[in-house]
């Protein structure tokens, strides 16, 4: 009887340990990756259409700065050429817009992309082209993000355009107040790197993070959601 009494309890050792082994196999690995500058980070595995409300903001920060901030110089933004020439623009529709908002327009979904640009195209001032005009989105406040779906989400923001020019030296702002609705889409990433132009790179980062925004509607200030950071 003590010999099958120890067998017993041997063979349920052996079960939970083969539960645990289960368990274990079934996890997700961590990774660790090296940065350029030698430090290492730990990763882990998540679901392809999960997004941090950090990453989704500065997604929306970046692309619409770089769309709504005109400069009279078209370098791209990542040159240390400060001599660049006059933007003369990317020619859409009757209109013109500058480097930077066709460089911005690559986080814009695609069916939504041409329609968009003609509105920006409608309100750029031909000034920026000539060197007399530039602006700067100043943004007061992003939302954290509002999941609708999985991998979809709804962001507002509370901005306003300051529009430089002659007749306005000290800037004229109009409220630009918006409901960007985001999705996750497939990470994009430069297959050329060593040969890539700045503006080639600067759109690849747009897209790196593996969002791209769907719609742009006007925000009812009356309807904002809490909690804005």
């Amino acid at each position: 009887m003590g010999t099958l009494g120890v067998q017993g309890l041997l063979l349920v050792l052996t079960l939970l340990n083969t539960t645990r082994i289960t368990m274990l196999a079934h996890r997700p690995v961590p990774s660790l990756v090296q940065l350029v500058d030698g430090h290492s980070i730990s990763t882990e595995a998540v679901d392809p259409s999960q997004r941090t409300p950090e990453v989704i903001q500065q997604f929306v920060k970046t692309s619409m700065g770089l769309m709504f901030t005109w400069n009279p110089q078209g370098q791209p933004a990542d040159t240390a050429d400060t001599s660049a020439a006059t933007d003369q623009g990317v020619p859409i529709g009757h209109g013109r817009i500058t480097t930077s908002s066709w460089q911005a327009s690559f986080a814009l979904k695609e069916d939504f992309r041409t329609a968009f640009l003609d509105q920006v195209a409608a309100i750029t001032p031909p000034g920026v082209f000539s060197g007399s005009a530039q602006s700067v989105l100043n943004i007061e406040t992003i939302s954290t993000p509002k999941e609708l779906e999985a991998g979809y989400w709804q962001v507002d923001m509370v901005a306003n355009l300051l529009i430089f020019d002659p007749t306005h030296p000290q800037g004229l702002a109009v409220p630009f107040n918006k409901s960007l609705f985001v999705q996750a889409v497939e990470p994009a990433a430069d297959p050329l790197p060593e040969t890539s132009t700045p503006l080639q790179k600067a759109v690849y980062r747009l897209r790196e993070n593996g969002l791209e925004i769907t719609e742009i509607r006007d925000l009812d200030i009356q309807q904002l959601a809490p909690n804005p950071s």
